[in-house]
This record gives C-alpha cells, structure tokens and sequence, in this order.
C-alpha cells in the first residue's frame, strides 16, 4: 500500500470500528425497542398491563446500567473500537461514577437505535424515493410520501420525506463521530480520580527511585568493592599469598552482605508494603570494619550514644550516604584514606565525610560548592547523584569541594523537632566517645547471617 493511501485506509478502518460499536448498540437495543412497542399496545387495551410493561422496560434499563461488570464491557468495547484511552481507575467506584456509566450505557443505546432506524427506515426511504423518482413512478413516490407526511400536498410530502430522511442519516453521522468524546466524558476519570491516578503515579515513581537506589547502594558497591579486591587477589597471588587471602576473604564477606541486601531489595520489589528494615547508623561499626578490611583506612570520629537517639528515616538515610561515600574513597582516594566526621543536635545530623585525592585523570570531578543540591557531573557517576537524592528526600542538602588535597563531602539532614531521645542543643560540643583509627584494629569475625 502506498503512503497516500495508508490515511485513507486508516480512516476506513475507524468508520467500521465506529459503525460495529453502534451495531452493538443497535442490538443491545431491539429488547428494549421490542418491550416498548408491547407496552404500547397494551396500554390501548389494559392501562394495568401496559404499568407493568412500562416498569418492566424500566427495571431492564436500569438494572444492566447500573452493573459494574456493564461498566466495564463498555470501557472495553470503547478501547477497542473508539480508540479512545481510558486509565484503569481506582477500585474505589463512587456514585458519580455510577452515574456516568449508566448514561454511557443510555447513550450507546440511543447511538444504536439512531443506527437501525438509519439502516431500517431513513435509508430504504432515501433509496425508494430516489430510484421510484429516476424510473418515472412519481404517483408511486407520491403515495409513499404521504404515508410518511401525510395531510400535505404532494410536493411537500416528497420533500419532507426527504429532508427528513436526510436529517436522520446525517444525524447518525455526527453521532458516531462524537462517541469517542463523551466515551472520554463519561467513562474517564473525574478530576478527584485524576488526582488520585497522578497521586499513585507520583508513588510509583517514587518506589522505582527508591529501588534503584538501593539497587545502587547494595548491589552496586558490592560489585565495586569485588572488582577491587579480586584484582587485588589477582597481583598478590604470586608474591603475597596471605595477603591474597585476606582480599578474598573481604569479597567473600562482600558478597554474603550482598545477598543480605539484596533480599531487602527483593522484598521491596514483591510488595507494595515497606520490607524489614534497612540498616542505619547501628551497622556504622561493622561497616567501617569491612572497609578497612577491604583495604581503606578510616578514622572516625562520632558519638555512638547520640546517633542511637536519631530518628529511623535519618539513621537509615545517613547509613546509605556513608557506605557511598565509603565506596568512592575505596575507589579513588590515593592513599587509601578516609575520614567520617557525624555531629548530630536537636535540629540536624551533619556528615562530613574526607579523602586524599591525586590530580589524575581517575578521580572524580568534585562538583561545585553550593547551599543546596549541587549538579551532577558526568565523572561523579550515579553515586554522587544518589547521595544527592537521598539528602534531599529528607529536606536536607548534599555539596561536594576540594580543598588542601582532599575531597569532601558535606551533607546535613534535618531531625524532627521534638523527636524522643533526641541529644539536646549542645549535643555537638560534648567530648566525643570514639576517636581512633581502624587500621590498628585487628576486625573481629562476624556471624555472616548479619553481614
């Protein structure tokens, strides 16, 4: 088929599905039409007979309209052959829904009866005049106009049997062609329901971001972390067999937290309810061992006792910053160093995490300083950007700067006021518990369950 006549052939297309749509109509209505014509004539002979024949047309437009499993054949019918794109609604159905669809139903009804009436009478009657009119049988036109118009000559009979014909035929035209607009009326969303749909959306899209970020902070640094120590492993096997050891040993221990996270991960994927919880600042110690098994030495400096008072959502938040921020100094600090500073009060936790950098192409370029979000740069990689996200899910703002060779990352979380157990104001300028260096430390064995 050739492009010109593609349009056409489409068009073809939507007029026959249109015109199927309003046969259905057309036969959903001939009980109904039938049941009138019954209770008409019975209403010359029993006015009791014809009430009840009245009520029975009633209860059979009434009660089909009102079903929602009618609701739903129509919505199909209308995808289907009007083309028209109706979202799944909520499973909520209200009154006003109720309504809609039952006058969506009337008007199928109606759109049918105009369609059989067009093929039935209005057509024949065009076509009879016509052909009767071109083969010279005018009396014949004549006493078939007057059966329609009657009491009018015979001129006018014709003419009006004519013009209404026509009316009637151009009428179901029109009709047909403005289904697919009030199938959107009737049977789409309200604006409540549009709300509600952008609402569930907005959830979607907030569960997909969430679950890459996870995706990202678990799986991701294990990989990192793997990568790193297998090559590691690789170049020490010859010369340095323990060392070579340790190295898999720590992917060993990598991958068995893996698989624990990824479990978390899977569980926020099955189900549209929060899965156990992620880890928070509790698990900061058995992660900071990890890292310096892994080969990074970190030197800490917080205060145990009050990041155990911090609310879940915030120690959960500045966990996951941390374990990324952990992972680009494994990846590009040179030395090997890194520095975790937390402060926590009565209004925010501030992060301040510190590495050695060397001005080699490897590094990530730091973006800019600023007082809120700072822009993602190409080199920084996702993690930077999930960093980002994170902070400013809770209101809070992440910034990256270079400064006297070391790259820093500083981000603050707000604290709900007010929260229990929160460190008073001047929680920061105690003395603080912990202040050493794990390089020292020889990492005690974990159960792996808990890795």
């Amino acid at each position: 088929m050739t492009e010109s006549g593609r349009p056409m052939a489409r068009r073809a297309g939507r007029i026959f599905r249109h015109f199927v749509f309003m046969m259905i109509g057309a036969l959903l209505a001939v009980p109904y039409i039938a049941t009138f014509i019954w209770a008409t004539q019975l209403a010359a002979v029993d006015a009791g007979l014809a009430a009840f024949a009245f009520a029975l047309l009633f209860a059979l437009l009434a009660v089909p309209a009102a079903l929602p499993v009618t609701r739903e054949l129509e919505r199909t019918a209308v995808r289907e052959l009007l083309s028209v794109e109706l979202p799944d609604l909520p499973a909520e159905s209200g009154s006003g829904r109720r309504w809609r669809g039952a006058a969506w139903y009337l008007i199928h009804l109606l759109a049918g009866s105009l369609l059989l009436f067009t093929l039935v009478v209005a057509g024949p009657m065009i076509l009879a005049v016509a052909f009767r009119w071109l083969a010279g049988q005018s009396q014949s036109v004549a006493e078939l106009a007057a059966v329609v118009v009657p009491f009018v000559d015979t001129t006018t009979a014709v003419l009006w049997t004519l013009g209404l014909s026509l009316t009637v035929v151009v009428f179901t035209v029109l009709t047909g062609s403005a289904l697919p607009h009030w199938a959107d009326r009737m049977l789409g969303p309200s604006p409540a329901e549009l709300a509600a749909l952008d609402e569930e959306r907005a959830r979607d899209e907030a569960r997909r971001n969430e679950l890459a970020r996870e995706l990202h902070d678990s799986v991701g640094h294990a990989l990192t972390v793997t990568t790193l120590q297998a090559t590691a492993a690789q170049g020490l096997l010859a010369r340095n067999p323990d060392a070579a050891a340790r190295a898999m040993q720590a992917v060993a221990d990598t991958g068995r937290t893996a698989l624990t996270e990824l479990d978390h991960v899977i569980g926020l994927l099955r189900s549209s309810a929060p899965a156990g919880a992620a880890a928070g600042l509790e698990e900061l110690p058995r992660s900071l061992e990890r890292f310096a098994m892994q080969g990074l030495a970190v030197e800490h400096d917080y205060d145990d006792e009050g990041l155990a008072r911090l609310p879940r959502d915030v120690s959960v938040t500045a966990h996951r910053i941390l374990q990324e921020g952990l992972t680009n100094a494994l990846k590009y600090a040179q030395p090997k160093q890194a520095r975790p500073q937390l402060r926590s009060d009565a209004s925010s936790l501030r992060i301040r995490l510190s590495n050695p950098i060397s001005n080699t192409a490897d590094t990530p370029a730091p973006a800019p300083a600023s007082h809120g979000i700072t822009r993602s740069t190409s080199a920084g990689g996702r993690g930077l950007d999930g960093i980002r996200e994170r902070a400013r899910l809770t209101g809070g703002s992440a910034n990256t700067v270079v400064a006297a060779g070391q790259w820093i990352l500083e981000v603050e979380l707000p604290v709900t006021d007010g929260a229990p157990g929160l460190p008073g104001p001047h929680a920061s300028q105690r003395p603080l518990h912990l202040r050493h260096s794990l390089t020292s430390r020889r990492p005690r064995k974990t159960d792996p369950r808990h890795e």
